[in-house]
């Protein structure tokens, strides 16, 4: 059963709330996870990011970050 766009991205802000928080579970409706470690909830998010993307999701376009002297 694929999940909807509203779905992953409810998993998505759950995961984020977790990582952010400390936590290894996450509880969303009425699934829950517990993940060993950060770097598995990290791994997890990028493949949720990756899905929401193919669902329609909007794309994230890469940012770029420029520092220059003074005076350019």
């Amino acid at each position: 059963m694929a999940l909807t766009l509203t779905e992953l991205q409810g998993m998505r802000d759950a995961l984020i709330t977790a990582i952010g928080s400390g936590t290894l579970r996450v509880d969303f409706e009425s699934r829950s996870m517990t993940y060993r470690s950060v770097v598995e909830m990290q791994a997890a998010l990028t493949t949720i990011n990756k899905e929401i993307e193919l669902a329609g999701g909007g794309t994230t376009s890469p940012r770029q970050v420029v520092i220059t002297p003074k005076g350019i």
